[in-house]
């Protein structure tokens, strides 16, 4: 598409919503890379000059990004999470109209580390199974969970584990237990290979980490949970009366 030299709108601008059209029609999809600046000016008629202030602000305004070496991709649309929800990630996928997706990197039975004997108010070192997978939003990996669940208040759990299968619906009609509430500690931190690998996304690359633990009505610790979401594709909320409610229940 060449754009119009005759118009008083400058051509950096003209190009700019060139691009968010063709990316709002399907052109340019999320994750894809761009074409080279090269390719640009010879697709919309343009100096290279203009193509590189286009592209700057279009990566400033958050809808590209440049990977060092790779290029200029599109970037994905961020995804927003309640901070307060205490539903988990089939549950949240369905309030969207999203089919759930999840991939079981690992699960089995180990000794409770201290941290998380601490977080589960057990013994330390008492069986819980110990659960990682990826969690997925439109087949892109949104979230690396590593989960640990106490087996003294669900056992035999880890013989109700699969992909196809929603964690808290185990819970809630094999074992009758509803989580309530959780406490949720959020921090900032950098992806490490392993993390880089199964969000694939770039070492280095900020990543929102999540420390979850989840209770019952009656207070007792289900389970713990690690969450690592990578910082462009999720927004976390907070709603001032969801987290009235949570802390009118117990510390959130």
């Amino acid at each position: 598409m060449k754009l119009n030299t005759h118009s008083s709108t400058p051509l950096y601008m003209q190009l700019k919503q060139s691009i968010i059209e063709d990316i709002n029609k399907g052109i340019y999809s999320p994750g894809e890379r761009l074409p080279t600046e090269t390719e640009l000016c010879d697709i919309y008629g343009v100096s290279r000059i203009t193509v590189r202030k286009a592209v700057l602000d279009l990566v400033e305004e958050g809808l590209l990004i440049r990977q060092q070496g790779k290029g200029t991709f599109v970037q994905y649309p961020k995804v927003k999470r309640e901070l307060f929800a205490v539903n988990g990630h089939a549950e949240y996928m369905s309030e969207l109209g999203k089919i759930p997706q999840t991939k079981i990197l690992s699960f089995g039975i180990i000794p409770a580390p201290a941290n998380i004997s601490k977080s589960l108010e057990i013994i330390p070192e008492s069986d819980v199974l110990e659960l990682q997978r990826i969690l997925y939003y439109d087949n892109q990996p949104l979230t690396l969970e590593i989960s640990h669940y106490s087996l003294k208040v669900l056992p035999n759990l880890n013989e109700h584990v699969h992909n196809s299968v929603s964690m808290y619906d185990i819970i809630k009609h094999k074992y009758n237990i509803t989580p309530v509430h959780n406490t949720k500690l959020l921090n900032m931190v950098l992806a490490n290979a392993d993390e880089a690998k199964f969000l694939e996304c770039e070492v280095g690359d900020p990543l929102f980490k999540v420390e979850k633990v989840a209770y019952d009505a009656k207070k007792q610790p289900i389970h713990s949970s690690f969450l690592y979401y990578p910082a462009n594709r999720v927004t976390f909320t907070i709603d001032s009366s969801m987290s009235q409610e949570k802390g009118n229940e117990s510390p959130s």
